[in-house]
């Protein structure tokens, strides 16, 4: 990660309308305006990718008071892209994606990313029908987890079936995931009590 590497405004913007629903507390507030985010104010174009990742570090545990912090951050993401579902444009977005399935909408991550920053690198490999290994340029720990749960949450949203996102490792370049998910139908199979797939 250089120091030029941003993430756009509305990427900001959209974390704490989904993230805080009810409005962001005051509390929070004021951490952020000591981090460099005012959201009081109109938000700049872009931040910096250390200010991004305080704000994720910031906002998860005030979110999730009961979690660790890793699971606070995963969590983080999967609630930001839940609450982009319901815009008109998520809306869409994932329908469309759902026509894809899981691994067409994966092999999309980086084009899906760049919309909202302007640093992602992905590269994926195949492991089986059912999994893929994903490897991101992402180097910052707290935003390893949370986009872990960006992307499952994507999974999930694009109509993946029983989706899973793990941290496979981690290197001094960025950040492997593996992600998988079950055949179709295998849920409702499993629901009802039938056979595997």
């Amino acid at each position: 990660m250089s120091d030029t590497s941003f993430v756009f405004n509305h990427t900001v913007q959209g974390l704490f309308s989904r993230a805080f629903p009810q409005g962001v507390p005051a509390s929070l507030k004021e951490k952020l305006r000591a981090a460099g985010v005012d959201l009081d104010k109109p938000l700049l174009p872009a931040y910096p990718i250390k200010t991004w990742s305080q704000c994720v570090a910031l906002s998860a545990p005030v979110a999730f008071p009961n979690e660790l912090p890793s699971v606070a951050w995963h969590k983080l993401g999967e609630r930001m892209i839940d609450g982009y579902q319901e815009t008109m444009i998520g809306r869409a977005m994932f329908a469309s994606l759902r026509l894809l399935g899981p691994r067409r909408m994966l092999q999309r991550a980086k084009r899906s990313f760049r919309s909202g920053n302007n640093y992602t690198e992905v590269q994926f490999t195949d492991v089986s029908e059912t999994e893929m290994d994903l490897w991101f340029n992402e180097t910052d720990e707290v935003l390893r987890h949370f986009t872990a749960g960006l992307v499952m949450a994507g999974m999930r949203m694009g109509g993946a079936e029983l989706p899973r996102v793990g941290i496979l490792h981690t290197d001094a370049r960025g950040v492997t995931f593996r992600a998988s998910w079950a055949q179709k139908g295998a849920a409702a199979r499993a629901h009802v009590g039938g056979p595997p797939a």
